[in-house]
């Protein structure tokens, strides 16, 4: 009996999509797959993740574990800075801000870019996106934005929590409120290193919501910078950083040394690193929730199914493999709805255990106020001295057991 052929579309070339190509191709199915990005190329740009629970595990069925291992940003565990600069509280990898596994987005991307661009049966599109869908009984008809058409079995999109193709397959009232703004602006950049830079996540906060993080890199010439700017609500907006954003990246640069420029520590150093800094990037952070992943012979994926602050990465790592398992049992193309329906039963429970973001969160741990920092302060010292944390770790799945399929070797 023959394989059954199955001709995919997977929107979005970041984490979640070449990981599912990649699973998909260690599937029986005759299978023709093709990863789309609006990006030009390959995105360079991106902040320091963590891979946890049970993504540790499909990463070592990639044969990818020593590749991560030998990527780790070199980061030994984090440390808050109070007011003047000084340490106050540490937490060693492993224990809970910094992870075991801890790469920036970029490598991982291009480990899994590596991964797939060399099978025959992948086929990668930069600088398009899908301008429609329209299913039918059988397949989906795509019209892409550079004018071109093509019909897919199936299609993915794994194109972010911002995606633009997500309200082309889910239906008005699934999307109703899925997109939560967090009232958390971050921007991202490389700065150069210095001798004395320990290899640590540095966390200083100010009043009024900013905070100053330098973060280690794998290599010795650059460390990582993060500009954070939080509102006092989630949800809240701040009219300038969302004009400025509009703009692009001058203006954005701009807003955020007349945000940041009296906010202390490192705030010189690291303004006058970011207006060198040809990797900027600034985004918003944000939650998706959605009741439904799924419709016909489409889905979401990754971030633009359940961005998820914190173990996003983790999540996408995890909800390819489990997909790509679900579709290796159809016996036709006919199956498909039925395999993601299948997937999203099995993935829901997982995702259960990891969806809640901390009471207050991302607010509590970036006050707005002077007292509002002492107060975290005095609660950050405790937990580092009792080590209290550890009696509510959790939250990564650890305990989940990842369901067994039947893979072939690529």
């Amino acid at each position: 009996m023959s394989a059954p052929k199955l001709k995919v579309l997977i929107v979005g070339a970041g984490i979640a999509g070449p990981c599912l190509a990649y699973w998909l191709s260690k599937t029986r199915l005759d299978i023709s797959i093709t990863i789309i990005e609006r990006s030009p190329s390959p995105r360079a740009t991106g902040q320091s993740i963590d891979i946890r629970g049970p993504a540790i595990k499909i990463i070592k069925g990639m044969k990818l574990e020593e590749a991560v291992r030998s990527r780790h940003t070199s980061e030994e565990g984090t440390t808050f800075l109070n007011s003047s600069g000084k340490n106050f509280a540490q937490f060693n990898a492993g224990d809970s801000f910094t992870a075991e596994y801890e790469i920036l987005r970029a490598d991982l991307s291009q480990l899994f870019l590596e991964a797939t661009e060399g099978l025959g049966n992948v086929q990668y599109i930069y600088g398009d996106s899908v301008k429609s869908l329209e299913q039918k009984n059988k397949d989906i008809n795509v019209t892409f934005t550079g004018g071109s058409k093509d019909t897919f079995d199936l299609v993915v999109a794994a194109d972010g929590s911002t995606s633009k193709t997500r309200s082309l397959i889910l239906d008005k009232k699934v999307l109703k409120d899925s997109y939560n703004f967090l009232g958390q602006y971050i921007a991202f950049f490389s700065i150069p290193r210095r001798p004395t830079d320990p290899k640590l996540w540095q966390w200083y906060n100010a009043p009024k919501g900013l905070s100053i993080m330098i973060r280690p890199h794998r290599n010795t010439s650059t460390m990582g910078a993060y500009l954070c700017i939080t509102m006092p609500a989630r949800g809240k907006r701040d009219p300038a950083i969302e004009d400025a954003m509009d703009k692009g990246i001058n203006d954005t640069k701009h807003m955020l040394h007349e945000y940041l420029e009296n906010a202390g520590w490192e705030a010189k150093r690291v303004l006058e690193g970011m207006d060198d800094a040809e990797d900027f990037y600034m985004s918003r952070a944000a939650q998706v929730k959605l009741s439904k992943w799924t419709n016909g012979r489409a889905l979401v994926l990754g971030d633009a199914a359940f961005a998820t602050f914190g173990v996003g990465t983790s999540l996408a790592i995890e909800s390819a493999y489990i997909l790509a398992g679900e579709l290796s049992k159809i016996q036709s193309s006919n199956d498909v709805p039925q395999a993601l329906e299948k997937y999203e039963e099995v993935f829901r429970p997982l995702y259960a255990k990891m969806e809640e973001l901390p009471p207050g969160f991302p607010q509590i741990a970036f006050p707005q106020t002077t007292w509002g920092l002492r107060l975290r302060d005095s609660a950050l010292w405790f937990v580092s001295k009792t080590k209290m944390y550890k009696l509510f770790q959790g939250g990564s799945g650890d305990d989940w057991k990842l369901p067994s399929y039947d893979w072939v070797d690529i």
